[in-house]
């Protein structure tokens, strides 16, 4: 009777993880279906298959539009702010979770606030700032504002992460004659990998696919970045669908290609963000 309820909830399982597969992984289909159809097609028949499959919506992403050049902005752009983040990020915790400061704590919560700032209720001082400075259409304003964006959150992960790892390992290798940087290059950053690599991951995904700064600081059509080149298919006639999807089936390959570097260690730096202390 166990074995017989045990094998009907196993089945009723994977019964569940299919549907939800399913679920998930129709929006994918159906954009990559709906890059191959004119917008009349995906209009009259979103569900069905294209009656042809042309390569003419992607020609016109990639070159009409100038989707390649958008796709290596949004990479050079979220590439460079995530290593700032990461950098800045992991020195900044190793001083507060390994170096015993006095006011260590006081310091960590005045980063954590920043994870608690709106950022919508930012982007009109943060107008008058980077237009004071003349800072509108420079690849520098968009990497500082994803850095301090982002620091927060980094800072918290990395910090938790640190805070777990056993303080003996830093008295034997004060016996041994390491000093501070040697320990956080050889020891400690190497032990924190499952943090960084969520942090790396978290913080490039979100400046890739940010849209609010690059339409705010963004003027110039030679740095748009990829949600910014697909706004020129919409119009306030007709919006050009076709290109637009195809444009996102472009676009996600960098994405998926990150992920699948870094996705054996996403899960653990989460759970030891979370737990450790």
């Amino acid at each position: 009777m166990r074995l017989a309820r045990f094998r009907l909830g196993g089945s009723l399982l994977y019964l569940f993880s299919a549907v939800w597969a399913l679920i998930t992984l129709y929006p994918l289909v159906f954009t990559a279906m709906s890059s191959f159809k004119t917008t009349d097609e995906i209009y009259s028949a979103p569900f069905k298959l294209p009656s042809l499959y042309s390569f003419s919506n992607y020609a016109r992403a990639l070159f009409d539009a100038g989707m390649l050049r958008a796709i290596g902005n949004s990479f050079g752009i979220a590439i460079v702010s995530t290593l700032s983040v990461i950098l800045l990020g992991s020195l900044a915790s190793f001083v507060l979770a390994r170096l015993g400061l006095k006011f260590g704590n006081a310091v960590l919560l005045y980063f954590l606030l920043g994870i608690m700032i709106p950022v919508h209720t930012t982007l009109v001082p943060l107008m008058k700032l980077v237009s004071g400075v003349q800072g509108q259409n420079h690849y520098l304003t968009m990497v500082l504002i994803y850095t301090a964006f982002h620091l927060p959150f980094a800072i918290f992960l990395i910090s938790s992460h640190m805070r777990g790892i056993g303080k003996e390992l830093d008295e034997s290798a004060a016996l041994d004659g390491c000093g501070p940087i040697r320990l956080f290059a050889s020891i400690i950053f190497p032990l924190t990998m499952p943090a960084i690599a969520t942090a790396f991951i978290l913080t490039f995904l979100y400046v890739y696919n940010d849209l609010i700064f690059a339409v705010i600081f963004i003027s110039d059509k030679s740095m748009f970045t990829i949600p910014l080149t697909m706004l020129t298919f919409v119009a306030k006639s007709l919006t050009e669908y076709g290109p637009i999807f195809a444009s996102i089936i472009v676009s996600i390959i960098p994405m998926i290609v990150v992920f699948l570097i870094f996705q054996e260690r996403v899960v653990s730096g989460l759970a030891a963000g979370a737990v450790k202390e």
